[in-house]
């Protein structure tokens, strides 16, 4: 059912064009580094030439690699967190709702695997970071996916019990959509650093 979405057409297009422009560009950029170096080395400070041989951050082939980075976050996380979407969106509100919901999450697990590319880099062995980077995911689309009860009354909210601000209907919408969140994000985490 996924490879029927406009997302996965998408993502397909993307990865046999970006593949093709990659060599293309890489070759480039191998004769323009070769035609450079070849020149008189008096003429480069020293700021130029260490520009010249460390990679730049916002470089073409880096574009590239983020795309690449997107491509395996959503595969991996739109993949992981299907099951866990399909038992929550199903039942309540339809097999069309599963599938916006499941692209949708692919398209956010795309998001979050460029920004955990940049966030953890390769130097870092900090855990913490890592854990933060898809903590932080998490919680944001857990908490926005919540869906307040027409029941509740306004200023100050209340729902009722157990917790007045959230009852019983709140919380299983945090469980499952946590439950989501985490298999989402994780994956495409897990994906990153395999």
């Amino acid at each position: 059912m996924i490879m029927k979405s406009p997302l996965f057409a998408l993502l397909v297009l993307y990865i046999a064009k970006f593949n093709f422009v990659e060599s293309f560009a890489t070759q480039k950029c191998q004769q323009h580094r070769i035609s450079k170096r070849a020149g008189p080395v008096s003429s480069l400070s020293a700021t130029e030439e260490k520009s010249i041989d460390k990679e730049d951050k916002f470089s073409f082939q880096q574009r590239i690699e983020s795309v690449k980075t997107a491509v395996v976050g959503a595969v991996s996380g739109g993949i992981a967190a299907t099951p866990f979407i399909a038992l929550h969106d199903i039942p309540l509100y339809g097999p069309a709702a599963w599938e916006f919901d499941t692209d949708m999450g692919s398209l956010q697990s795309a998001l979050f695997a460029i920004v955990y590319r940049y966030c953890v880099r390769e130097e870092d062995d900090n855990e913490m970071l890592n854990m933060g980077v898809v903590g932080a995911f998490v919680v944001v689309r857990t908490l926005s996916r919540v869906r307040v009860p027409g029941y509740c009354t306004a200023a100050p909210l209340t729902c009722g019990s157990p917790l007045g601000y959230f009852d019983w209907d709140m919380i299983q919408q945090l469980a499952l959509n946590g439950l989501e969140s985490a298999a989402l994000f994780g994956a495409a985490a897990f994906a990153m650093e395999v």
